[in-house]
């Protein structure tokens, strides 16, 4: 009986405001993981967050990079790896926060089929929720109440 009567303790003294607390600094320390699924999302499949294409190379491109990039090739957005290495994600109060730091991210934008381009998609949200915060949820509900 003295286990139901303490987890029945533990469960008042779990509030709203303390779960809300506790997820806000579990989703923080995924910072860096969210923005490297967006930066995989860009470089590898060249797509925004919607499943869209970036853009794409064209004969100049290929000509004025000595055909580094071929025409037709999907943007990976990877010239120097600024833009990419300069992208982040920023947990906020009510949001999740995506950019990039680059001094030529408005160039590199301008240059885009898309603008869209920052935040997850939709199977990287599904796994962060699958691999991430179901056991966290999980292991949270097990220590606060049992």
């Amino acid at each position: 009986m003295s286990n139901f009567q303490q987890a029945i303790a533990k469960a008042k003294r779990l509030t709203p405001q303390k779960i809300s607390n506790d997820l806000f600094r579990f989703i923080r320390t995924l910072e860096r993981e969210l923005a490297q699924l967006n930066k995989a999302s860009i470089y590898i499949d060249s797509k925004d967050v919607e499943g869209n294409p970036l853009g794409f190379y064209s004969q100049a491109t290929e000509e004025i990079t000595g055909g580094r990039k071929k025409a037709g090739d999907p943007f990976n957005l990877y010239e120097t790896g600024k833009f990419l290495g300069d992208l982040f994600a920023r947990v906020e109060t009510e949001s999740i926060f995506f950019d990039s730091s680059d001094e030529k991210k408005v160039e590199v934008l301008s240059n885009l089929l898309t603008e869209n381009i920052f935040g997850l998609n939709d199977e990287d949200l599904k796994r962060v929720i699958d691999d991430k915060l179901m056991p966290f949820f999980l292991n949270y509900f097990r220590k606060e109440i049992l």
